[in-house]
């Protein structure tokens, strides 16, 4: 019923009935600026997660917009996007997002001069978007060379070829273009942990922190493999960029946004 009602109601008005059955005075939701009860914890909790210190992983409270569904990194990629990209931008731009997050999508949308183009490898997943493209990472159906802007989050723990994916990122940049590749990263693991693809969804839960994942990252060995495929990274700090909107904004202050670039 639940998944017929997605289909069948426009979002706007499932929105709607969220800010009137969440309304409060608690919180406010610093993306859609629903005023609310209470905001929403987030993550599985599962022992690896808290054992290995994964951001991007770990349990959070009050942290969920039960409104728009904003948590914490899609409030820090939209406050990067609006700060170093948007502010600064001329021209159109080009950009790619795959496993598209529904808010970072509405927030892109809302922008002028954006040639949007959402891609995943299971299209009918998605609801509110009617323009889904079929996209395998590790085979992206992108000229080379024609993306400003590629969105990519918490998709690289589930490919076991995660080498040829970054190669495809890296390919379909465009020269000085950037890519946004956010994953959970063990804070407390020396050397990634990956698996051979033997393991069943308990095995995955125990070591990776979800069913779907193939490996857990280690927090320093995820860049080198992303510098490996020819990537420029750079660890982006929301709160030393800017501590007061990071703390208003409810950002992890644990988690860095990786920004990969394809250099001229």
């Amino acid at each position: 019923m639940k998944n017929l009602i997605k289909r069948l109601a426009p979002y706007a008005v499932i929105e709607a009935a969220r800010r009137f059955v969440y309304f409060g005075f608690s919180e406010t939701c610093q993306a859609c600026g629903a005023h609310l009860r209470f905001l929403k914890p987030q993550g599985y909790g599962h022992p690896v997660l808290e054992q290995l210190q994964v951001v991007g992983g770990m349990r959070r409270g009050a942290d969920v917009c039960p409104v728009c569904h904003t948590n914490d990194r899609d409030r820090l990629v939209m406050h990067y996007l609006e700060r170093e990209v948007l502010a600064k931008r001329s021209g159109v731009l080009r950009i790619a997002h795959i496993a598209p997050e529904k808010p970072i999508t509405k927030f892109l949308l809302k922008q002028p001069d954006i040639d949007y183009h959402p891609g995943d490898f299971e299209p009918h997943r998605y609801y509110h978007l009617k323009n889904v493209e079929m996209c395998d990472l590790t085979d992206a159906p992108y000229e080379d060379g024609s993306i400003d802007l590629l969105i990519c989050n918490h998709v690289m723990e589930h490919i076991p070829e995660d080498g040829r994916a970054m190669a495809e990122v890296r390919r379909v940049l465009r020269p000085g273009g950037r890519a946004i590749l956010q994953t959970p990263l063990a804070m407390r693991l020396d050397e990634t942990d990956e698996g051979d693809g033997s393991e069943d969804a308990p095995e995955r839960i125990r070591r990776f922190g979800q069913s779907d994942h193939v490996r857990l990252y280690a927090q320093e060995d995820y860049p080198r493999r992303l510098a490996a495929a020819g990537l420029r990274v750079e660890r982006w700090r929301a709160f030393d960029a800017d501590a007061e909107a990071a703390t208003l904004l409810r950002l992890n202050p644990l988690e860095e946004l990786h920004v990969c670039w394809r250099d001229a």
